[in-house]
């Protein structure tokens, strides 16, 4: 089973990364390096939560900064 956190991990920091490399806002910076910080503790621990959080901080990062794009038009 820490294979499969290890993958998703892996693709939480993956995403993160790639959300770094894009035009960005201070929320979606915090929640990419929220995401890069969990993923990373989850990748070398053998447990759910961080993987958890990690993940839902950064999709609330990505749906508050689409909808200050939004707004902004």
């Amino acid at each position: 089973m820490h294979y499969i956190y290890q993958i998703l991990a892996a693709i939480l920091i993956g995403t993160s990364i790639g959300a770094l490399m894009s035009k960005r806002g201070t929320t979606l910076l915090v929640g990419a390096l929220v995401g890069i910080i969990l993923g990373i503790v989850a990748m070398f621990s053998p447990s759910w939560p961080p993987l958890a959080i990690g993940a839902a901080v950064f999709l609330a990062a990505q749906f508050m900064q689409r909808d200050v794009k939004a707004n902004a038009r």
